[in-house]
């Protein structure tokens, strides 16, 4: 029997601008937070079966500067910023992990939250006016490698001590404080049953809409 022991969330884009998916949802949180949500859904039985088991997603220190998350209006319809956008999902992201903490409660998988760093790859392509391209020229000199990126993921998905951890969020392979909105329990529960509307998925008990 094949078992999922490690389930590395981290598919992205950044500061696109404004697209609709083909389901109709905004690309940045679709991609970023909606994709990693429904799939993480899916795959649970099977993680949950396979416990110990982990499950890491890829945020970013770039959600201390989300002003909101903005439930009413999740398409962005009323105002579009492609930099807000970004920061609105990677909140999500430590939401959806939150959130995913308290319903695997009584199972062996844990959950973590990770910033990797300013790497550099492509996610940064989109990035294309003047005083962005000035400002990424100059900070390239200070990102790290893909290599040097993954350490923080690989540390939670190896490391001993943080196999007794779960629902923290991580940096340089330690935990650290997240935003307010990040810790907002309420906030996370909200994106849940929201996203769950979203992605027109109905999982068991305890994965489904909060009662």
């Amino acid at each position: 029997e094949r078992h999922i022991h490690i389930l590395i969330n981290n598919a992205g884009v950044m500061m696109c601008p404004r697209t609709l998916t083909e389901d109709g949802y905004e690309l940045q949180f679709a991609s970023n937070h909606l994709g990693h949500f429904l799939f993480t859904l899916k795959l649970l039985p099977k993680i949950i079966s396979s416990g110990p088991a982990k499950i890491i997603n890829l945020s970013s220190a770039a959600h201390h500067m989300c002003k909101s998350m903005n439930l009413d209006d999740i398409n962005l319809e009323k105002s579009y910023s492609s930099q807000q956008s970004y920061f609105r999902s990677k909140l999500a992201n430590i939401l959806f992990s939150r959130e995913l903490v308290k319903r695997l409660k009584d199972t062996e998988v844990s959950v973590y939250s990770v910033h990797p760093g300013a790497v550099n790859t492509e996610l940064s392509r989109h990035l294309s006016s003047p005083l962005w391209k000035s400002y990424f020229f100059l900070f390239n000199f200070f990102t790290k490698t893909p290599e040097q990126g993954a350490q923080t993921t690989i540390y939670c998905a190896v490391d001993e001590k943080a196999a007794s951890e779960t629902g923290l969020y991580y940096a340089d392979c330690k935990a650290e404080t997240p935003s307010a909105m990040a810790q907002d329990d309420g906030l996370a529960k909200k994106l849940w049953d929201l996203s769950l509307d979203m992605v027109k998925f109905i999982p068991p008990w305890p994965f489904g809409k909060s009662s």
